[in-house]
């Protein structure tokens, strides 16, 4: 890790996930608003980025978001695209090939926000899509595969990379697992194409966080820290400590983005979090 990583004060970056969007309740984004607003509040709290959780790229203005996240001396973490699946019904495996084309067009349009934001990664999550027929399992990871080596290679050369979440069974019905995703990345074999975990996720999915994570060495671009029933790391029953742990033997320099249910203004919870989660950097290399 770089000397302020190594500085056991500032051992992790910490994100949190926003929208731009009012979206409904209980859907897990912490911030909700617009880009002065939420950025705004995540300084406040004394959070180091903002990921965003967006729709539609082109719609939004680059310098825009670039100025209100400096101003407040704000970096970006990553930008996450379930809303294209969720409101806009984009698919990298649906059987109409139109549908799969758009997917893959908007994800350009996502990398080339990050891009100019200054965003290090676009993670494809529930854009994955849901295998229909299992007995056709190999042509829909095929479509998969073929989406992401299409971006990963329109992504080549750009400080960007393309992610792909493991997701529990519950919401999506493969690569559910850390080591399911991680076998699967590692066989497309591109530098940048990495995997992204969730907590929430690992939860019902992983037998053992901290081997979960140390499997990721070398392939991880980003973590989510969200807690068992989607609050708040510390609102559930997760212990975190094995997770920090895990991260700082593989030496991640990552951001760490707390992801949670929403959280309105003047909810202690986001501040709240966040010192926690320093705490326990503090009780495991203070």
């Amino acid at each position: 890790m770089d000397d302020q990583a190594n500085d056991k004060k500032n051992l992790f970056r910490y994100g949190v996930i926003c929208a731009l969007e009012k979206l409904p309740p209980g859907y897990p984004v912490t911030l909700c608003g617009g880009i002065g607003d939420v950025a705004g509040r995540a300084a406040e709290a004394g959070y180091d980025a903002l990921e965003l959780h967006i729709r539609d790229p082109r719609k939004l203005d680059g310098g825009e978001l670039l100025r209100a996240a400096k101003s407040r001396g704000l970096a970006f973490s990553a930008i996450t695209t379930g809303l294209e699946y969720g409101m806009n019904g984009l698919s990298l495996i649906d059987d109409d090939e139109g549908v799969r084309n758009e997917a893959v067009r908007k994800l350009k349009e996502h990398i080339d926000l990050a891009e100019e934001i200054g965003c290090p990664s676009v993670v494809i999550g529930i854009m994955k899509g849901n295998i229909p027929d299992f007995g056709r399992r190999d042509e829909y990871e095929g479509r998969l595969a073929e989406a992401v080596m299409a971006l990963s290679d329109y992504a080549a050369g750009r400080p960007v990379d393309v992610l792909i979440e493991s997701i529990n069974r519950y919401v999506t019905n493969y690569l559910c697992s850390v080591p399911e995703t991680l076998e699967y990345i590692r066989k497309l074999d591109r530098p940048n194409v990495r995997i992204h975990i969730d907590t929430h996720q690992m939860n019902i999915e992983d037998v053992d966080f901290g081997e979960a994570v140390k499997a990721c060495a070398g392939k991880l671009g980003y973590v989510h820290m969200s807690d068992s029933n989607r609050k708040v790391p510390g609102g559930g029953n997760i212990d975190f400590i094995p997770v920090m742990k895990a991260l700082y033997e593989i030496s991640y320099e990552g951001y760490l983005g707390i992801e949670s249910e929403e959280c309105p203004p003047g909810d202690p919870a986001l501040e709240g979090c966040l010192k926690m989660l320093k705490e326990k950097e503090g009780e495991l290399f203070g």
